[in-house]
């Protein structure tokens, strides 16, 4: 028994716009991997050392924590939103020394947050 395989000819346009969205998903899936492990690795910390963690994050870091984290936790800040906005518009722009320290701040609280929790432990 001999199995045939047909093909289908799409426009290119097609193709590389289902390509585009395949990428996309793989490379959500992946960032959403890396910042889980991220996240259980300081909820599997006490306190103290979560917060001397999440306060030593570099800028990078801290903002795909704190928007990984902000999803899972489904809360409303709209001072989250602008920080993430900020940094995908303009990601080489270092914030300023008040940003910073709140969105740590921010991070270290949500990250205490029993919706996220509970959220962690579902996924």
């Amino acid at each position: 028994m001999t199995h045939e395989t047909k093909t289908m000819e799409v426009p290119v346009a097609i193709a590389d716009r289902v390509q585009a969205l395949i990428d996309g998903y793989i490379a959500k899936e992946k960032f959403n991997a890396e910042r889980k492990e991220v996240v259980n690795n300081f909820l599997a910390m006490d306190g103290l050392s979560c917060e001397m963690a999440v306060y030593s994050l570099p800028q990078d870091e801290l903002i795909s924590t704190l928007s990984y984290v902000y999803e899972l936790s489904g809360t409303n800040s709209r001072f989250v939103k602008n920080i993430i906005t900020q940094t995908r518009d303009n990601p080489k722009k270092v914030l300023t020394d008040s940003q910073r320290s709140s969105a740590k701040s921010l991070l270290f609280n949500l990250l205490n947050d029993p919706s996220v929790i509970s959220a962690m432990k579902e996924s």
